[in-house]
């Protein structure tokens, strides 16, 4: 399966489709090798590389459960967490003013997704430091995290197929 295949499966919404924030290494093994410089062929589109961005998500997922676990150290204040602008993909998205049509669209739907992703983690980050480290885990698996970091990877999966679709691709599938 192509990436773009596995990327709609779970845009879609295909029942017993996996989290794609946990499945995405596999995608872009089934999608194909790396070029001699780490990066996937067609991962990279518009200045962004999106299979990093997916992967991000997941690492930081990660990350998050260490820190509240007590096995690792926050790297950023919680009130420095909750600023949307300030990793590589708010960047981005601050940058994204180009696009235009349903792909505007879909980069202010992520936008607004993204910026409750770091709200969701400032706030884990906020009740494991206050000692709260049972209700930080509870909501970093179930809670707002969780949603927002589905809804991210979910967005980013929407506006790379948008934005490697030909030109009306999109329009015929709606």
């Amino acid at each position: 399966m192509g990436m773009l295949a596995w990327l709609r499966r779970h845009v879609q919404g295909v029942p017993g489709a996996s989290d794609p924030a946990l499945d995405a290494d596999s995608a872009f093994a089934e999608a194909g090798p790396q070029t001699r410089f780490g990066m996937r062929p067609g991962a990279t589109v518009s200045g962004l590389d999106f299979y990093q961005a997916i992967e991000f998500q997941r690492r930081w997922k990660l990350r998050l459960s260490a820190y509240v676990r007590g096995e690792a150290c926050a790297r950023q204040p919680w009130r420095d967490i909750a600023r949307d602008d300030r990793c590589e993909l708010g960047r981005w998205l601050q940058q994204a003013g180009s696009l235009q049509g349903r792909n505007a669209v879909l980069v202010q739907r992520l936008r607004e997704q993204h910026a409750q992703l770091h709200r969701a983690a400032a706030e884990i980050v906020r009740l494991a430091d206050a000692g709260q480290r049972d209700t930080a885990l509870q909501a970093l698996r179930h809670g707002d995290f969780a949603h927002a970091s589905h809804a991210t990877v979910a967005g980013l999966s929407e506006l790379f197929i948008a934005l490697n679709e030909p030109a009306g691709e999109a329009d015929r599938r709606h």
